[in-house]
């Protein structure tokens, strides 16, 4: 049995990238990253299955996550699944990761990415849209360090969350922004409960985009 490592395991990506595991009884030790594993969140995850291991981790330090992801399982680590925390130090943190991934010698990293207008469009042309410009500095970082081919690769595009439709506030927030954003063009959104680990069947070193169905707002 090998491992794969799991950041951001309590939110929304993540938590889904391990349940499907678990649904799927893919033959994986799941270390599982969070910042407080003493959490309701993180105990509730980790009753799933014995093959969750709750692993301590901040982004700021990518070397103290895989040291302690090696204390709970004895399984080597194969593969990581990355989601960024959407903040100023996303780009820094995505980076230092995908660093330390490299020097770990693990087989096989999954970065999850965004969308905005195809895999061509959204590798080669950058935009001026902050949160878009970090994730695509991100995904050039990967890139450029493993042209020698020894490493394999998946960048996961995704594209607007089902989830964020909610009935309250914040799900009005965003219908209303997108509504003045797009003007009547449809919006694709993708459920996150649909992300799985789908991405290891696929070309390594490629991106991959995870769409879902069109929505007219």
């Amino acid at each position: 049995m090998t491992a794969v490592l799991i950041t951001g395991a309590t939110g929304r990506q993540g938590g889904a990238i391990i349940r499907n595991l678990i649904l799927c009884k893919a033959h994986f030790e799941i270390p599982a990253v969070t910042r407080d594993p003493s959490s309701s969140s993180a105990q509730k995850l980790a009753k799933l299955s014995t093959n969750i291991k709750l692993v301590k981790g901040d982004l700021d330090s990518p070397g103290v996550i895989f040291h302690n992801a090696r204390r709970p399982t004895k399984a080597p680590i194969w593969g990581v699944y990355s989601v960024a925390l959407k903040n100023k130090a996303e780009e820094s943190q995505g980076k230092a990761l995908i660093d330390e991934w490299i020097k770990q010698k693990v087989k096989f990293f999954v970065y999850s990415s965004v969308d905005w207008g195809g895999e061509d469009r959204s590798f080669n042309n950058p935009t001026n849209i902050l949160l878009f410009m970090r994730e695509h500095n991100i995904e050039h970082h990967l890139v450029d360090h493993t042209k020698d081919g020894n490493i394999d690769w998946v960048i996961l595009r995704l594209t607007a969350f089902f989830e964020n439709l909610t009935p309250g506030f914040l799900g009005r927030v965003f219908a209303t922004c997108c509504e003045m954003a797009l003007t009547g063009k449809p919006l694709q959104l993708v459920a996150t409960s649909d992300i799985d680990f789908s991405a290891l069947k696929r070309s390594p070193t490629r991106s991959s985009e995870e769409k879902g169905d069109f929505s007219c707002l």
